[in-house]
C-alpha cells in the first residue's frame, strides 16, 4: 500500500467483522483517479474503500440473477490471483464487494438466504474474463475493450488520444495470443474449482433449514 494511505479500513468486513486491511491499489478504468481496495484475511472479502460501509443488501441485489442461482465474480479464481488489482473480473469502480465463496456464504446468511452450493464452470464468459485480464497487463487503461465500445473513454485530448489509439493497438495484437494462454488456463482454474464467475445455489435460510431436518428425519 502506498505510504500517504491507512494501512486499515475505517469499518470492519462486512462478511465476518474481521478487520479490513490495505491490500491494493487500483485505477479508475475511465478517469484514472485511484481506487484503494481492503481485503479480508479472514474470509477473502475484497472491498472497494470508501468513507461509509458498503451496503450490503443493495451490492447483493445488483448481482445476475438465474433462477435460483446467483452469478458472481469469483475473487479466489485463479484469474483474480493472477490479475490481482488489474483483474477483469474485479471492476473496483462499479461495485464496493469483491466476493468469495466464503464471504458469499456469510453476506447471503446476513440477508437470511443460504448459499446451498456453488460452482465455477467453465464458461464464455469466464474465459473472457481471463483473456481480458492477461490484456489488462499491458494496456494503460484496465477492461479498456469494452469501456471504449460503451463510449465511456474521453478522447478530446491529444493525449487521451493518443492513449487511446495505443491501448487499441495493444489489444488486438495481443488478443489471439493471449486467448491461447487463456484457454487452458482458465480451464484449470475451473477444474480447480477457482473459475473466474461463480454459480451460487441459493434457498431462503428457513427453506434450507427445512430441508435439512426432512433429510434427518
Amino acid at each position: 500500500m502506498p505510504e500517504d494511505e491507512e494501512e486499515v479500513a475505517s469499518y470492519r468486513c462486512p462478511a465476518c467483522e474481521a478487520t479490513l486491511f490495505g491490500w491494493n491499489a487500483a485505477r479508475h478504468p475511465v478517469d484514472g483517479s485511484k481506487l484503494i481496495l481492503d481485503r479480508c484475511e479472514s474470509c477473502g472479502l475484497v472491498v472497494t474503500r470508501a468513507p461509509a460501509p458498503p451496503d450490503v443488501a443493495a451490492e447483493l441485489a445488483r448481482l445476475e440473477r438465474r433462477g435460483d442461482l446467483l452469478i458472481a465474480a469469483n475473487r479466489s479464481s485463479l484469474q483474480g490471483g493472477l490479475g490481482g488489482a488489474q483483474w477483469a473480473g474485479l471492476e473496483p469502480e462499479a461495485r464496493r464487494l469483491h466476493l468469495t465463496p466464503r464471504a458469499a456464504k456469510l453476506l447471503l446468511r446476513g440477508q437470511g438466504v443460504e448459499l446451498i452450493d456453488h460452482r465455477t464452470p467453465f464458461s464464455r464468459r469466464s474465459f473472457r474474463l481471463m483473456v481480458q485480464t492477461l490484456i489488462n497487463a499491458f494496456t494503460l487503461k484496465d477492461n479498456f475493450r469494452d469501456n471504449a465500445r460503451a463510449g465511456r473513454l474521453a478522447r478530446s485530448s491529444r493525449r487521451e488520444k493518443l492513449a487511446y489509439a495505443l491501448d487499441m493497438t495493444v489489444t488486438y495484437v495481443l488478443m489471439i495470443p493471449l486467448s491461447i494462454v487463456a484457454a487452458p488456463t482458465e480451464l484449470l482454474g475451473s477444474a480447480m474449482g477457482r473459475g473466474g464467475l461463480m454459480e451460487l445455489r441459493t434457498a431462503p435460510t428457513a427453506t434450507a433449514a427445512a430441508e435439512v431436518e426432512g433429510e434427518r428425519g
